[in-house]
This record gives structure tokens, C-alpha cells and sequence, in this order.
């Protein structure tokens, strides 16, 4: 008789310490619904942040791709902004005539990720040495920039300005001899670095 009292309260304590209280598991819920809530802020920031880089490395790489099409098929080469769209076209200009016409090969159309746009909200511009607010996003002539087939800029110098919706900005500038650079803006000290 003793072993069946025996072996029935072992198997009582064995029962009871199998599982978690239902206590236990509001409390670990609890703790990592708090940490979620406390890192969601940053997580978005990071998110924004990363569309915006996405966006000027892909611009970058296409403005790229443009000029060096331009020099290895020896034909202009047009980039084509659409602010209001937050997209661009690359295309062949064979005519010259600033307008892509059946004939001229596109080289593709992209647009900018959600919740970036072509914007200069607060900035001042251009980046090489700021003189006055941004009053317009795309500072190439018909919101174009133009490549010859030597890969230089038809048209002068320009900027290319992208923000988010978190008043982060970046711009891509080109210098007198062609050279592409990119800015960031620095929100702490109002300039670009």
C-alpha cells in the first residue's frame, strides 16, 4: 500500500511542474509586448532611413548606367523626372529633341520607394555651396539631366533632391567637369556633409 500513495504523490508534483502558469505566460507576453512598443519608433526610423539610401543608390547607379550608355552607343542619353509621379525614365535621344519618339530605346522607368519623393523641403541649396532655400527638387532644365555621348552633361550643372517623410534629405550633384557627388543633410547643423 505504501508504494501506490507513493508513486500517485510523485506523479501529482510531476503534473504540477510540467507546464507554465498561466501567470507566467501574461508575464513574459507582458515583457515582450514592452519591448516591442519600446523598439517600434526606431524600427520605423530605420525603415525610413533605408528607403531613402535604397532610393539614392538606385538613382546613383542609374545616372551611371545613363552616361555610360550614352558613351558606349555614342547617342545622348536622356534621364526624365516626373516630381509629381516621384518616378523617372532613362532613354535614347537620337533626335535630340529632349522626348523619347517611338525608335528611341528606353532604357527603363523606376520609381522612388513609398514615402519618398523629389523634394527640398528646409534645405538650402545646392549642396557644393548652399545659397538660399530649394525651390525646386530637380534643378536641371525641364526637370532632365541630359548625357552627350562623350558622357558629359548637356544643359549645365544641376541637383537632384530626395527627402522622406521624416524631413531626412539627400542630393546628388554634378560638378562642371560631369562628376557625379552625394550629399546628405545633416539636420543637426542645418548643411550637407
Amino acid at each position: 500500500m505504501d508504494t501506490t500513495i507513493a508513486g500517485s504523490s510523485e506523479t501529482t508534483v510531476q503534473a504540477k511542474q510540467r507546464g507554465f502558469s498561466l501567470l507566467e505566460l501574461l508575464a513574459v507576453l507582458g515583457i515582450t509586448l514592452l519591448v516591442c512598443a519600446a523598439s517600434f519608433p526606431q524600427l520605423n526610423r530605420y525603415r525610413h532611413a533605408y528607403r531613402l539610401d535604397s532610393a539614392v543608390q538606385t538613382l546613383a547607379s542609374n545616372l551611371e548606367i545613363a552616361r555610360y550608355s550614352a558613351i558606349s552607343k555614342n547617342v545622348a542619353v536622356v534621364v526624365n523626372f516626373d516630381v509629381n509621379q516621384s518616378s523617372y525614365q532613362l532613354f535614347e535621344d537620337r533626335n535630340g529633341n529632349g522626348a523619347r519618339e517611338s525608335g528611341e530605346f528606353l532604357l527603363g522607368s523606376f520609381g522612388l520607394p513609398i514615402q519618398v519623393q523629389f523634394r527640398g523641403s528646409g534645405l538650402l541649396g545646392p549642396p557644393s555651396s548652399p545659397s538660399g532655400p530649394v525651390t525646386d527638387p530637380i534643378s536641371f532644365n525641364n526637370d532632365r539631366v541630359v548625357f552627350n555621348p562623350q558622357g558629359k552633361l548637356n544643359g549645365g550643372l544641376g541637383s537632384i533632391y530626395l527627402q522622406n517623410y521624416l524631413g531626412d534629405a539627400a542630393a546628388i550633384s554634378f560638378n562642371i567637369a560631369g562628376r557625379m557627388k552625394v550629399f546628405r543633410w545633416d539636420k543637426s547643423s542645418l548643411g550637407w556633409k
